[in-house]
């Protein structure tokens, strides 16, 4: 597929059809790289738990308090047959 170059601003850039950014999962934002003479767009991929630590700051701020061992007094055929003591 051949794309034009366009002037964008004091720029160029080219236009990347929509089926295109969806396979290759691309959203919002891409990283960019030179390896030789090509460029090389990446997904930028977000961190699997981003945000958690001020989601969990914000809940107790609001008065969410954490629960204790969420485990305790469950039982299940592991603990009974397989673990040993």
């Amino acid at each position: 597929m051949i794309q034009p170059i366009r002037r964008i601003g004091n720029s160029q850039g080219i236009l990347i059809p929509r089926n295109i950014l969806q396979a290759c999962g691309i959203e919002e934002q891409v990283e960019m790289a030179l390896v030789g003479q090509t460029i090389v767009l990446r997904p930028v991929k977000k961190q699997p738990r981003e945000g958690w630590e001020e989601q969990f700051q914000k809940a107790k701020a609001t008065g969410d308090t954490p629960e204790s061992d969420l485990f305790e007094g469950m039982k299940n055929d592991f603990d009974s047959s397989d673990w040993k003591w």
